[in-house]
C-alpha cells in the first residue's frame, strides 16, 4: 500500500475520551481534530473535507445517527464509524443501513482498536483510490484511443474523397469545366467553405477570377487583380491584395503551381472569420496540386487539339477541320432546311508576291489576311485556310445573296488595307478574289458545292480578278 493517510475528525461531547483519540491518532502521524457535539462537527465539514469520521451515537443536539445521515447526504464517499455506549441491536442495523463502516462500543478495552479500524479503512480507501486512478486512466487512454480511432477514421474518409474528387476532375479536359469542378469540390471537401480560383492571363499581370462557389454576398466581378509587372509566385503582396479583396472573412491561399508554370491560386474562405483546422490547410495544400495537374491536362489537350485542327501560320481552322464541320453543316442544314453558303477566295498573283519578297513576307500577308476576314465573320461562321494562298469560310443559315454581301465587304477592306509592298503587286494592291456558292441550291453534298464554289472562283480570276463571282 502507499504512504497515504486519512485525515480524520472525531465527534463525542466527552472531552476526556475525544481528547485522547485526537492525541493517539496524531502521535501516529494522522491528522486528526476533534469536535465536541454533531453542530460543531458539520461546521467543521463545511470547511474541509475528512476521510474518516469517528462519532458518538449519543450526544445532545444532533446526535450520531443524524450526523450519520447528513454526511452521507453531504458526500457518500466519508467513512463514518460509531462509537457508543448504549448498543442495540437496532441503532447498529439502522446506523449500517444509513452507510456506517463499523461501530466500537465503549468503553474500549483496547485504544488501539482505533488504530486498527483505521489501518482497514486506510487499506480500502487506498483500493478505492487505485482503482479510481486506474480506471480514470484507462477511461483516459480509451478517450485517447477513440480519438485516435476517429482521427484515423477521417483520415480514411478524407482520402477516398480527395481521390474521388481529384479522379472526377482529372477526367475534365475543358478548361472551364476543371476550373468550376476546382472550386465545387475543394468547397465540399473542407466543410462547404466558400471557395473561388484565381487563373492568370496571357499578359501574367492580371488575376482572373475564373469559378467561384458559396460566396454569399461577396461581389465577384469586383475580385480581379492586376499587377504592374508579371507575377511569378504568391509573395507576400500577392496575399494582401487578395485579402484585400475578401475583407467579409478570414481566407486561406495556396498557388497552383505546375510543373514549369504558375497557373494561378486557389483559395477558401470563413465568411464567419473562424481559423482554418489543420485538417482544412492539409485537404487545401493536397487538392490544389491536383488542381495544378488538371489545368496542365486540360490546356495541353486543348493545344494539342488547336494543333490538329488549327493552322499554324495564321490561326485558322485547317483543311481537315473545315471537311469535318462543313458535313456536320450540311446534314443540320438538310433536317432544318436551311441554305448553307461558302465563300472560296485567294490571294490575286500570290506567286509574284513571294518571288519578289520573299516567303517570309508572303507569311505576313497571308496573317494579316486572316486577321481581317476574322474580324468581319459571326461567330458562328467557320473561317479556314484551305491550302496555300486559298481560303474558304462556311456560312451556316447563309445565302448566297447574304454570303456575296458579306465578301464584298472583306474584298474591300483586303484591297484598302496597306500591306508590305502591297504597292508593287499589279493592281498597285493586295487583293483577292471570290467564288459563291450555296446549299442545297447549287447542288447537294460537300464535294459538290466546294467544286461550284472553285469554279466561281476560276471564273472571277477570268474577270480580271479582285471581284465576287
Amino acid at each position: 500500500m502507499s504512504d497515504w493517510k486519512p485525515s480524520i475528525l472525531v465527534v463525542d461531547d466527552e472531552s476526556t475520551f475525544r481528547s485522547a483519540v485526537v492525541d493517539l491518532l496524531e502521535d501516529v502521524g494522522y491528522a486528526c481534530i476533534g469536535a465536541d457535539s454533531g453542530e460543531a462537527a458539520l461546521a467543521l465539514l463545511e470547511t474541509q473535507r475528512y476521510d474518516i469520521v469517528f462519532t458518538d451515537l449519543r450526544m445532545p443536539g444532533i446526535d450520531g445517527l443524524t450526523l450519520l445521515r447528513e454526511i452521507k447526504k453531504k458526500d457518500a464517499s466519508i467513512t463514518v464509524v460509531l462509537i457508543t455506549s448504549h448498543s442495540s441491536v437496532d441503532s447498529t442495523i439502522k446506523a449500517l443501513r444509513l452507510g456506517a463502516y463499523d461501530y466500537l462500543i465503549k468503553p474500549l478495552e483496547d485504544i488501539e482498536l482505533i488504530l486498527a479500524i483505521i489501518n482497514r479503512i486506510s487499506d480500502k480507501l487506498s483500493l478505492e483510490a487505485e482503482k479510481k486512478k486506474l480506471l480514470e486512466d484507462l477511461q483516459e487512454k480509451n478517450r485517447a484511443l477513440d480519438e485516435s480511432r476517429k482521427k484515423i477514421i477521417q483520415y480514411s474518409l478524407d482520402i477516398s474523397a480527395l481521390y474521388a474528387a481529384e479522379k472526377e476532375m482529372l477526367a475534365g479536359l475543358d478548361l472551364e469545366e476543371v476550373y468550376q469542378r476546382s472550386v465545387m469540390h475543394v468547397s465540399k471537401l473542407v466543410g462547404f467553405q466558400p471557395a473561388l480560383l484565381w487563373i492568370f492571363d496571357k499578359s501574367r499581370r492580371k488575376l482572373l477570377l475564373k469559378s467561384h462557389c458559396r460566396l454569399g454576398k461577396l461581389d465577384a466581378s469586383s475580385l480581379d487583380l492586376s499587377f504592374p509587372k508579371i507575377v511569378s509566385r504568391v509573395s507576400r503582396a500577392l496575399k494582401q491584395q487578395l485579402i484585400s479583396k475578401v475583407k467579409q472573412g478570414t481566407a486561406l491561399f495556396h498557388p497552383i503551381q505546375g510543373h514549369q508554370m504558375f497557373y494561378g491560386v486557389l483559395a477558401i474562405l470563413d465568411l464567419k472569420k473562424r481559423p482554418f483546422t489543420k485538417r482544412q490547410k492539409e485537404i487545401l495544400t493536397r487538392f490544389a496540386s491536383s488542381v495544378a495537374v488538371a489545368v496542365e491536362n486540360a490546356r495541353l489537350y486543348h493545344e494539342v487539339k488547336t494543333l490538329a485542327t488549327r493552322d499554324s501560320l495564321t490561326g485558322l481552322y485547317n483543311r481537315r477541320h473545315f471537311e469535318s464541320v462543313l458535313k456536320s453543316e450540311l446534314l443540320r442544314a438538310e433536317r432544318y432546311r436551311h441554305p448553307v453558303s461558302l465563300i472560296f477566295f485567294d490571294v490575286d498573283y500570290f506567286k509574284t508576291y513571294n518571288d519578289t519578297h520573299g516567303h517570309l513576307m508572303g507569311d505576313v500577308v497571308l496573317r494579316e489576311i486572316a486577321e481581317l476576314v476574322q474580324s468581319r465573320v459571326r461567330d458562328t461562321d467557320i473561317v479556314c485556310r484551305y491550302g496555300g494562298e486559298e481560303f474558304i469560310i462556311i456560312l451556316p443559315y447563309t445565302t448566297k445573296t447574304d454570303a456575296k454581301r458579306l465578301a464584298e465587304v472583306i474584298r474591300k477592306n483586303v484591297a484598302d488595307h496597306r500591306f508590305p509592298y502591297g504597292d508593287r503587286q499589279p493592281d498597285g494592291a493586295v487583293t483577292i478574289s471570290f467564288g459563291i456558292s450555296e446549299s442545297p441550291a447549287d447542288g447537294i453534298g460537300a464535294e459538290v458545292i466546294v467544286k461550284r464554289a472553285d469554279d466561281a472562283l476560276y471564273r472571277a480570276k477570268e474577270m480580271g480578278r479582285n471581284c465576287v463571282c
